[in-house]
């Protein structure tokens, strides 16, 4: 271990353009679930979910800016925000967000996997007749593939995540050209009729089908936020950030309203529902006759994009966790090449083990997803609860007191949705009430870890509410005090600041030594 790496920092190497390559695990949802989505709601329903959602999490999006501008050293993204917002109430919350946000983001690894390898037996390997059975769980050649896909992510991560999203920009715009390629070529191919009479309106059921529907591809769309997970690791981290997110979240609304649009008009829903994993590769064999390798290869690189991102995330976030005290301390290490080592590690064990005892995709995506929206849901109130205890922490990203309204009425949106969802996970077709108990159990095991890390391994009396200083102090002062003067050019934290031994540490003065600063508006706002 190199002398000069920080054990407990983050490596400042990304701008936003890596945050943006990062974030383009957003075709994956869109490969993943469309197909077995059609089984249940027409196209024309799944575009319209998709497209409120994509209009959700870009508001989302805007509000997250300025949490991560508020804490441009802590790992963890909306799951940290959380922690913070939360720990004065009732400390265990942001616990279980933070372990929600890591599972809802993490299992989705072993879900792509699993597609992924589906993907390869199927166009190369479709004879094969390898069949292990594990617990009454049936293994073959695909999920071969999809432990190698899971170790190509994780050696990308843990190699130094600027590798990492370099890989992620080169497969990532070779995803979107082929996007693009295949989607005009539905629209004007004169061997493939696109008209809006191949898409419906039709939904198997109520309103509550499609809400679930929303409920299990919150994942995808409300993908974006993802960018703040990274903030520390940007070498601008309050510009880069809010960059990286606002071009990405409107990217998403284009994505998930064009692509599906083509496609289904284009091929049909009946071909997409009887082809849920290949229908790109059957549209680029329509379009171009014998050209579905190359739709193979759009789809097995759009989940590898989104693999080498949600472990890069998920890795975070449980880095974020251990930082604050809430999980065991071990995991609060990065290795020397500045990256979360221990945790992307446990990351790919975790998801290599749900690969071997779950079955089905969309099964795993219903037990995630009550951890990752609980997440969101607890992110949002965040900012309402921040900018009541905390009027005068630095913002170098301020919101107008006008999106506090707005962010009541998401929080409300997501809490109807959640509740939904879990209560009605059967509605498409694929789980139960053994998935909705197992994302409960996931939550509840998290307030074990916190109990355990703070009675056994900190030796400390174990407390339900956490203080929350008023204003940043130490290192964080002066690191909101770099981006105050970068962002905004004007405004210090503290009134003094010393150099002792190399550390940057802030001297006690018998004046107060916090005083409030400028509060800024975003220009956009």
């Amino acid at each position: 271990m190199s002398d000069s790496v920080d054990q407990h920092r983050l490596a400042k190497t990304l701008t936003w353009r890596d945050g943006m390559a990062l974030a383009l695990a957003l075709p994956t949802g869109l490969f993943v679930t469309f197909g077995y989505l059609l089984g249940v709601v027409g196209a024309w329903v799944a575009i319209t979910v998709w497209f409120v959602g994509a209009v959700v999490s870009y508001l989302q999006c805007r509000v997250f800016a300025e949490m991560a501008s508020m804490f441009p050293r802590d790992s963890g993204g909306v799951a940290r925000y959380a922690i913070e917002g939360w720990k004065k109430y009732f400390a265990p919350i942001g616990a279980i967000a933070a372990f929600g946000y890591w599972i809802g983001w993490s299992l989705t690894i072993s879900m792509a996997s699993v597609v992924f390898g589906e993907l390869i037996e199927a166009t190369w390997f479709e004879g094969n007749t390898l069949d292990i059975d594990v617990l009454g769980n049936h293994l073959g050649l695909e999920h071969v593939f999809a432990l190698g896909a899971m170790l190509f992510a994780w050696a990308f991560n843990y190699f130094g995540l600027k590798f990492g999203a370099t890989v992620n920009k080169v497969l990532g715009l070779l995803v979107i050209a082929g996007l693009a390629v295949v989607s005009v070529a539905c629209l004007v191919s004169p061997s493939i009729h696109w008209s809006t009479a191949n898409l419906s309106w039709s939904v198997d059921g109520d309103w509550k089908t499609v809400v679930v529907v929303l409920y299990v591809t919150a994942w995808a769309v409300y993908t974006g936020e993802i960018v703040a997970s990274f903030a520390p690791e940007y070498k601008d981290t309050s510009r880069d950030t809010s960059k990286a997110m606002t071009r990405i979240s409107l990217f998403m609304i284009v994505l998930f309203v064009v692509v599906p649009l083509a496609l289904a008009g284009g091929l049909g829903e009946g071909t997409i529902r009887d082809n849920p994993v290949t229908y790109v590769a059957v549209a680029f064999d329509h379009a171009f006759g014998g050209a579905s390798w190359i739709g193979t290869l759009v789809i097995a690189f759009s989940l590898l994009v989104g693999m080498i991102s949600t472990t890069a995330d998920g890795g975070r976030a449980l880095f974020g966790l251990a930082q604050e005290g809430m999980t065991i301390k071990q995991l609060d290490w990065v290795n020397r090449w500045g990256v979360p080592g221990r945790s992307l590690t446990l990351d790919v064990l975790l998801n290599a083990t749900v690969m071997v005892l779950v079955g089905h995709p969309v099964s795993i995506l219903l037990a995630s997803n009550l951890g990752y929206l609980l997440a969101i849901i607890l992110g949002l109130a965040a900012f309402i609860l921040l900018r009541k205890d905390r009027p005068n922490w630095p913002r170098p990203i301020r919101r107008s007191n006008a999106w506090i309204p707005v962010v009541a009425v998401l929080v409300v949106f997501n809490v109807f949705i959640t509740v939904i969802g879990v209560l009605n996970p059967e509605l498409l077709g694929y789980g139960g009430a053994r998935e909705s108990l197992l994302a409960v159990g996931i939550l509840l095991f998290s307030v074990v870890l916190y109990v355990y890390r703070r009675v056994v391994q900190d030796k400390l009396p174990l407390v339900w509410r956490l203080p929350a200083p008023a204003m940043p102090e130490g290192a964080d002062a002066l690191a909101l005090e770099l981006e105050m003067r970068v962002t905004r050019g004007a405004g210090t934290v503290h009134e003094e600041v010393a150099n002792n031994a190399g550390l940057c540490t802030i001297r006690q003065s018998q004046e107060p030594s916090v005083r409030p600063v400028k509060a800024f508006t975003d220009h956009d706002d």
